[in-house]
């Protein structure tokens, strides 16, 4: 599958955020197939995760839950690349046409920001 970026931004985490993300089987939810992972950049309609976790050459559909700031985001993503990466792997996940969720990303992540900001600018007072 040919796969290109058509997003309005992407966030890059200063430092990663755990995840966790259960793999589709047969339409429904494994729970006994959790796992964790670091996320690593976000958009609205995808993000790009590193885990230890081997998902195989034709991965399945995810169940994927993250915090950005205070609400828990819950999201169906689709494996579109995956390359090796240290002990792990990186791979791309897509969101396909998940309105709310889409929605929800945004608010966070300016929620996010905003506390970021201040922070910074709160030690560089301190300065």
């Amino acid at each position: 599958m040919i796969f290109k970026r058509q997003e309005g931004f992407r966030f890059k985490f200063k430092e990663p955020i755990q995840i966790t993300f259960a793999i589709y089987e047969n339409g429904k939810v494994n729970h006994g197939q959790t796992a964790m992972a670091e996320l690593l950049d976000i958009s609205p309609r995808g993000l790009k995760m590193f885990t230890e976790v081997d998902l195989g050459i034709n991965p399945p559909p995810l169940d994927i839950h993250f915090v950005l700031d205070t609400q828990e985001v819950r999201a169906y993503g689709e494996v579109i690349w995956s390359r090796p990466f240290g002990s792990g792997k990186q791979y791309g996940i897509y969101f396909n046409n998940q309105g709310p969720v889409e929605d929800l990303i945004v608010e966070e992540l300016k929620l996010r920001r905003k506390k970021e900001a201040a922070e910074a600018k709160k030690q560089n007072n301190n300065l």
